[in-house]
């Protein structure tokens, strides 16, 4: 048995799921088919897609096939089916959206190995989920228009920007320049420069 013991909070328990509301529409009128799309397999379909999200499950659970769901969609006399199948997507985004709001607040569980032993766990706290539900949420305050809002230095800082500009200009382009280089001076150029230090001295 090994010594060390898990230190794994117990997380609270998931709430469970918020009731499908009801999505009104109008079905589709097709030949009647005991085995198409009647409108009672459609009002099915679209309330298992609402609870379910996804396309595969709610056409098992109505007998059809993926296929014929969007076969369906896609004719002109499904428009209302069309309708109501983006309203059932849409009606999770809250729960999305809420998910995304508690991993913000409460961070998303990573396990801690130890010798190939899980010992505890660490919270991982994405920023950049974050960021994007303030500048969603919070638009007047965390929106991008804030990044296009730069302050005007002032004068002295203006002064100092343009001074390192200046230095920075020099040491790029000096060096190309004609008689800047080690091989470029002459023979003579040291013996000028003493000169010209004697005749200072004088």
């Amino acid at each position: 048995m090994s010594a060390h013991q898990p230190l794994i909070p117990s997380d609270p328990p998931p709430s469970p799921a918020a009731p499908t509301p009801p999505i009104a529409f109008e079905p589709a009128r097709l030949r009647p088919r005991h085995d198409g799309w009647t409108a009672e397999r459609q009002i099915a379909f679209i309330e298992a897609l609402a609870a379910t999200r996804c396309v595969d499950e709610a056409c098992r659970r109505v007998g059809m096939s993926d296929t014929a769901a969007y076969e369906l969609r896609n004719r002109p006399c499904g428009a209302g089916f069309r309708a109501a199948w983006d309203v059932a997507l849409d009606c999770q985004l809250d729960r999305v959206e809420h998910s995304a709001l508690e991993r913000t607040l409460n961070g998303v569980p990573r396990p801690i190995f130890y010798k190939g032993e899980q010992v505890g766990e660490w919270r991982y706290f994405d920023e950049r989920l974050t960021m994007f539900l303030l500048r969603n949420r919070r638009p007047a305050r965390f929106g991008k228009w804030i990044e296009q809002v730069m302050p005007t230095p002032p004068d002295e800082d203006r002064r100092r920007y343009a001074l390192g500009d200046a230095l920075l200009n020099i040491a790029i382009t000096a060096p190309n320049q004609d008689g800047n280089l080690v091989e470029d001076w002459g023979p003579n150029d040291d013996h000028d420069d003493e000169a010209d230090e004697s005749e200072a001295s004088e």
